[in-house]
């Protein structure tokens, strides 16, 4: 794609190219793409101080801004990072303050993490892999963020961070940056006891060293894939390149091409069907340029 042109621009002018629609039409549509296209999605990172919260922020997304300290609890208010997209909106990243760091902090903090949930479109929990203590992190999420992330319908994924830390150490792979297979072991009895303590899927758990970049790739998969369609461009558009796998690619483009169908249908109903069935190979065409 040309640089400098948006996105929505181009996907309206190949529709265009191969769908009649009057002037109204075609403004219906442009806003639906562009809606799709420039949504900023808001997503919340959560989790005990010292768990890499920021440090997995600036990783995923290529960003520092986000303050990240291995003495202080730094982030004592909520932290948002937007990263804009040429026109667009970007991407919100609400890094919140670390719960466990005082029990008066964590009454402060119960308020705020309350007020922010209803803006959040997913919730990434950081844990510590060898943080053995959990039951900060499980009070925490089963007293404030389970119950509203449940009635609001807002996915939760959990992250468990610094796995290079984890026993025995010493067989982290510094080449090939993974773990040795007794760590790989420990890893995978971590990722089921924060199954067991948070009750949740080990599906919805992750494994990742932000500092060296193990597990990013398959984290930014299940964001992409636990996110709404219409919601997936705005977060891949972000994420450093490589970090994106072809599945997270292709999740993401499926989900914007089918808001594109889904406004087309609505907008000329009986004769939609053929009409999507012909803008099939636009499509593919299209996101090779991107």
């Amino acid at each position: 794609m040309p640089e400098g042109v948006p996105l929505a621009e181009a996907v309206l002018a190949d529709l265009a190219r191969h769908v009649r629609l009057d002037a109204e039409q075609l403004q219906v549509l442009r806003e639906r793409i562009f809606a799709v296209v420039n949504y900023q999605a808001v997503v919340g990172v959560l989790g005990k101080t010292g768990a890499g919260k920021s440090a997995l922020c600036n990783a995923l997304f290529g960003q520092d801004e986000v303050e990240v300290s291995a003495v202080d609890a730094c982030t004592r208010a909520p932290q948002e990072l937007t990263l804009a997209y040429r026109q667009g909106k970007g991407i919100a990243l609400i890094d919140m303050p670390g719960v466990g760091e005082s029990q008066a902090r964590d009454v402060e903090y119960a308020a705020m993490y309350q007020d922010m949930l209803p803006e959040l479109d997913l919730i990434l929990w950081v844990i510590k892999a060898d943080d053995r203590a959990l039951s900060v992190d499980e009070r925490f999420y089963n007293d404030v963020v389970r119950p509203y992330a449940a009635r609001a319908g807002i996915p939760v994924l959990f992250v468990i961070n610094q796995v290079d830390k984890i026993e025995p150490s010493h067989e982290w792979s510094w080449q090939q940056q993974q773990p040795g297979p007794t760590q790989a072991g420990s890893i995978h009895a971590k990722v089921l006891r924060v199954s067991q303590h948070f009750g949740v899927s080990p599906e919805q758990i992750c494994t990742v060293s932000a500092t060296w970049g193990f597990g990013l790739i398959g984290l930014l998969d299940t964001l992409i894939r636990t996110l709404p369609q219409e919601r997936r461009w705005g977060l891949l558009r972000e994420a450093r390149s490589e970090h994106v796998s072809d599945q997270a690619r292709e999740d993401a483009e499926q989900g914007l091409w089918d808001t594109v169908k889904q406004a087309v249908t609505e907008l000329l109903k009986d004769s939609a069907a053929l009409i999507i069935d012909g803008l099939a190979a636009l499509a593919k065409r299209l996101f090779r340029r991107l």
